[in-house]
């Protein structure tokens, strides 16, 4: 007996993945920023790590991820289309 696996499985562990990379890119963007640039100069009153780190690369990534949200990640119906033919007969 062959296994047949729900097409929505595959779309959620694809989205899965793309999160983690996402996320994981995040982080390596933002703690290498925050390690590599110095306390001085300021910017807007801050130190450059804190402006960059966290003001400028997360409103960076908020954008990116409208991006990410609408081309990478497929809009799926959540409900079963074999229960909606039978509840309609």
């Amino acid at each position: 007996m062959k296994f047949s696996e729900d097409p929505r499985i595959r779309v959620a562990r694809r989205g899965l993945a793309v999160a983690w990379i996402y996320f994981a890119l995040y982080l390596l963007v933002y703690m290498g920023l925050s390690y590599t640039l110095g306390i001085e100069p300021y910017v807007l009153g801050l130190p450059r790590w804190v402006t960059f780190g966290n003001l400028l690369v997360p409103f960076l990534f908020v954008v990116m991820l409208i991006f990410v949200a609408e081309k990478l990640i497929p809009d799926v119906p959540l409900t079963d289309e074999e229960k909606e033919e039978e509840d309609e007969t």
